[in-house]
C-alpha cells in the first residue's frame, strides 16, 4: 500500500452544552472545536473526522447552528473535507427524521455518512454526490465506512455489515463508529467486546470510535480520542488526557501523535473528616484543602465529604457552602458530595469515589422494596434495569432504544402479583 495522508480523528464535541446554566461553558466547549479546526488548518491535514457527538442535544439553539456553521466555515473555504457520523446525542427524535448534522450536510460544511435500513437490516451504500448520503465515502485513497451510533443493537448490526467491508490494499479503509469497546458493557450503551470487531481486523486498518469521553486504543489499530471538555465532572481524572488525534499514514505505515486540548480546569478534592471537628469548623477544613488545588479563578469545583462525624449530615446547608466557596475561590462552579456518615463495606464501594453510583443502587432497592414482594435476584435485575434506563435517558437515547430496552428487561420490574396494563394511543391522545 503506497497510502500517504494525514488527517484528524476526534468525537464528543458537545457543541451548545450549556452546563450549569452557564454561558461561559457554551463559549467553553466551542473554543475546545476551534483548537481542532486551528491545528487542522495550521497543518493542513487532507481530513477531519467527527466520530459522533458533535452536539449536546438532538434539539438545539439558533446561537448553537451559529456557532457550528463559524467553526466549520474555515475548513470549507480551505476545502479540508469533515466526514462526520451522528452519535446518540446527534440523531434527531423519531418525528423529526433529519438531524441538525443532516442540515449542514445539505449545506456542505461536512459529509454525514449514515448507514441505511431494508426490510429491517443494516445496508451500506456509496455516497452519492447527488443526493448527499451514503454510508461509503471515498477520498483520496481512503475508503470510510460511516455506522453511526446503534445502540443496544451493536453487536448485531456489526456482523450484518461485515459482508460490505471489503479489503481493498489499494486504499487505507477506517471504520466510523459511535460505540464503545469493551466499555460499558452490561449497560446496553452501545458497547461490544472485542471479539465483535475481530473479523475487521484484516479489512480494516483504522477504527475511529467515539462516545466514552476519556481515551484508550486497542491493539494499537482502535482509537477513542475521548471528548476535548468536562462534559461531567465525573470524567475528570489526573493525568488523564483529553484531546484529538493526528494521523499519519506514509506508504502505508501509520504514525499517531495524540494532541491534548485545552479545557477548563477542574479541581476534584476529596476530603475525610474526622469526628472531633465540629460542623462550624467543617467550612474552614473544606478550603485549607481547596487552597492546595484551585490555583486561579475559572475553576470547577467537586469536594466530597467522607468519613464520620460528630454531627448530623443532613444539619448542612450545602447551597450555603456551595454558594460560599464559589465567591471565595472566584470558581464558576462548585458542587459538594456529602458522603458524611455512610456505610462502608457490604453496599456501598468506597474505592476510587465511585458511591455516587452504589448510592443510587441503594436508593432504587429502597423504593422498589416499598411496592413489591420481590426474591432478592428478581430484585437486584429490577435495580440493574432502572439504573440503565436512567443512563439512557441522561445519554439522549431515543425514544426506540428506551422502547426497545423495556421490551428485552422490563420483565423485571413487574412482578407476578402486578395487574398489567398497557397504554393504547387513540385520536384524542393516549389511553389506558
Amino acid at each position: 500500500m503506497a497510502v500517504s495522508i494525514s488527517f484528524l480523528h476526534c468525537g464528543d464535541i458537545h457543541l451548545g452544552n450549556n452546563q450549569y446554566n452557564e454561558p461561559v461553558r457554551l463559549e467553553d466547549f466551542a473554543k475546545a472545536f476551534r483548537q481542532v479546526t486551528d491545528y487542522a488548518l495550521k497543518n493542513k491535514v487532507d481530513f477531519v473526522l467527527i466520530s459522533g457527538d458533535f452536539f449536546h442535544k438532538r434539539a438545539i439553539n439558533a446561537g448553537t447552528l451559529e456557532q457550528a456553521v463559524e467553526l466549520l466555515k474555515p475548513l470549507k473555504e480551505a476545502d479540508i473535507p469533515l466526514i462526520a457520523i451522528e452519535g446518540n446525542h446527534d440523531k434527531a427524535y423519531y418525528k423529526d427524521k433529519n438531524s441538525w448534522l443532516s442540515f449542514l450536510n445539505n449545506q456542505k460544511y461536512l459529509y454525514l455518512l449514515q448507514p441505511s435500513f431494508k426490510d429491517g437490516s443494516i445496508e451500506l451504500l456509496p455516497w452519492n454526490n447527488e443526493e448527499s448520503k451514503g454510508s461509503i465515502f471515498d477520498l483520496l485513497n481512503v475508503r470510510i465506512y460511516g455506522l453511526g451510533y446503534l445502540g443496544i443493537t451493536t453487536a448485531t448490526r456489526l456482523s450484518e455489515v461485515q459482508d460490505y467491508i471489503v479489503k481493498d490494499n489499494d486504499k487505507y479503509n477506517i471504520m466510523l463508529l459511535h460505540a464503545g469497546v469493551n466499555r460499558l458493557l452490561g449497560q446496553d450503551l452501545g458497547g461490544v467486546k472485542t471479539e465483535i470487531m475481530e473479523p475487521f481486523k484484516d479489512k480494516i486498518d483504522y477504527v475511529a470510535l467515539g462516545h466514552i469521553h476519556t481515551r484508550y486504543d486497542i491493539d494499537d489499530w482502535i482509537y477513542n480520542p475521548g471528548s476535548l471538555e468536562c462534559c461531567h465532572l465525573d470524567e475528570f481524572k489526573y493525568g488523564v488526557e483529553k484531546g484529538f488525534y493526528h494521523v499519519t499514514v506514509k506508504d502505508g505505515q501509520k504514525s499517531m501523535k495524540y494532541i491534548n486540548s485545552k479545557y477548563r480546569p477542574v479541581c476534584i478534592c476529596s476530603i475525610k473528616i474526622e469526628e472531633k471537628i465540629i460542623m462550624e469548623e467543617l467550612y474552614s477544613v473544606i478550603t485549607e484543602e481547596l487552597k492546595n488545588e484551585v490555583k486561579s479563578s475559572g475553576f470547577q469545583i467537586r469536594v466530597i465529604l467522607r468519613g464520620k462525624s460528630s454531627f448530623s449530615p443532613l444539619q448542612l446547608d450545602m447551597n450555603d457552602m456551595e454558594e460560599n466557596l464559589q465567591k471565595d475561590f472566584e470558581a464558576l462552579y462548585v458542587e459538594i458530595v456529602n458522603e458524611l456518615n455512610l456505610p462502608q463495606e457490604g453496599s456501598v464501594s468506597s474505592v476510587n469515589g465511585f458511591k455516587r453510583e452504589e448510592i443510587e443502587k441503594l436508593v432504587f432497592k429502597s423504593l422498589l422494596e416499598k411496592n413489591t414482594n420481590w426474591q432478592d435476584e428478581q430484585l437486584d435485575k429490577a435495580v440493574d434495569v432502572v439504573s440503565k434506563i436512567k443512563e439512557l435517558v441522561l445519554n439522549d437515547s431515543s425514544e426506540e432504544e428506551l422502547t426497545e430496552f423495556l421490551v428485552q428487561f422490563g420483565e423485571y420490574l413487574i412482578s407476578e402479583e402486578d395487574e398489567v396494563q398497557v397504554p393504547f394511543k387513540t385520536e384524542e391522545g393516549e389511553k389506558e
